[in-house]
């Protein structure tokens, strides 16, 4: 009884591919047949690897040699594609990935006449279910680096991202980076005259306007209640301070309407601090310095921008 005329070798729910040394097919199953609608008839005696030129012959030669020298089966490592060949699968049931994703395992078929076995099993839906939960997982990881109000970062990628970005500039030959505290004026009045639901709109306005303004490099963060911090990359005290006079002057400008269509106009007060010797190598001292200069616009008259000393 030859090969292909094997009850289990056509039956079985996997790919079986039997090869020379060569990589030449000698037997192909049904399960191949349905799989890649290429026909036993039409790939024996051809070599697997000019037939589905996307086969890294060199690599598959490799493990084949290894298989039959060591006498031991081998699992063979996939491309990006994670596929050794390329089975269209449908989009109804799988929405992930346009091919089959496949664990490959290569076996010793007849060491006599250097035979090698490569078993295909369609592994897509357990990649499908991983691939959903790593996305799923980024996604909660980002919820937890989010503001729930604002969808903005929060306090705690702040402390996360500020450390990476202290880290760089000091293995960067000290690289400025700068901080721009920024608190909304009289936010209680805002609260207390048109209610608390017209209060969160002004904190998204203002979130909105300051994300606007910088970099997709810059962190901007909520740090509580109508309290922002902007973390600059490679930004110096002056060009910190524009950003923030930028942002203040686009503030001013703005407003939120109420359901009584009315306008509520406000405005916000920035300090500035740029990163130096001087804290410790403590981005905390920073944001002191930065909320010193902040109190410092917000006695002089609000609405403006102070640099820290």
């Amino acid at each position: 009884m030859t090969i292909n005329s094997n009850l289990i070798f056509n039956t079985v729910n996997n790919g079986i591919i039997i090869l020379d040394e060569n990589l030449n097919v000698l037997a192909w199953n049904k399960w191949l047949e349905i799989s890649t609608k290429v026909k036993e008839k039409e790939i024996i005696g051809k070599n697997l690897c000019e037939y589905f030129s996307y086969i890294n012959e060199k690599k598959l030669k490799r493990k084949a040699k290894t298989v039959l020298v060591t006498n031991n089966p081998s699992f063979l490592s996939l491309s990006t594609n994670n596929f050794l060949l390329d089975i269209p699968v449908s989009n109804v049931t799988n929405k992930v990935f346009e091919s089959m994703q496949q664990d490959i395992t290569i076996l010793p078929y007849d060491l006599e006449k250097n035979h090698i076995c490569i078993y295909i099993y369609d592994n897509t839906q357990m990649c499908e279910v991983n691939k959903k939960l790593e996305k799923l997982n980024d996604e909660l990881i980002d919820m937890s680096h989010r503001d729930p109000l604002t969808q903005i970062f929060n306090r705690r990628y702040f402390a996360e991202q500020s450390e990476k970005i202290k880290s760089y500039s000091q293995r960067n030959n000290n690289i400025p980076f700068s901080l721009i505290t920024l608190d909304i004026d009289k936010f209680k009045n805002i609260n207390d005259t048109y209610g608390h639901m017209v209060g969160d709109d002004v904190i998204i306005k203002v979130a909105h306007i300051i994300e606007e303004e910088v970099r997709n490099s810059d962190v901007v963060a909520r740090f509580g209640g109508e309290e922002f911090v902007m973390l600059l990359q490679d930004c110096n005290l002056e060009n910190a301070y524009k950003v923030a006079e930028k942002a203040r002057l686009s503030i001013q400008e703005s407003c939120v309407i109420t359901h009584k269509n009315k306008e509520v106009k406000f405005t916000v007060s920035l300090g500035v601090a740029q990163f130096d010797e001087s804290d410790n190598n403590n981005i905390e001292n920073t944001l002191s310095r930065a909320d010193a200069a902040l109190y410092k616009a917000k006695d002089g008259g609000r609405n403006q921008t102070v640099v820290s000393n």
